[in-house]
């Protein structure tokens, strides 16, 4: 009866981690740009990506910056730096 009740414990157990794990949203990894290069995130309100909402430049071109809000609409954009 024991080993019953800590049988079905465990498989309860394991079923709610199985389901949480089935569940969770995958990481997105953040592009690193190259030596010379800058990643831009353009951010849009839908999936129509017709209105700007927000940005966020990173990299070796020029300093970082951000602006607006940050959605789940958005396009990716390596640029390479100008020569000086």
């Amino acid at each position: 009866m024991v080993r019953f009740a800590r049988n079905t414990l465990f498989a309860a157990a394991l079923a709610v981690a199985a389901s949480t794990a089935a569940l969770a949203a995958p990481a997105q990894a953040i592009p690193y740009p190259g030596d010379g290069q800058s990643i831009t995130y353009t951010y849009y309100a839908d999936a129509s990506k017709t209105v700007q909402v927000g940005m966020w430049v990173y990299g070796n071109c020029l300093e970082d910056f951000e602006y607006g809000v940050k959605t789940r609409y958005y396009t990716i954009t390596r640029t390479n730096c100008p020569q000086q």
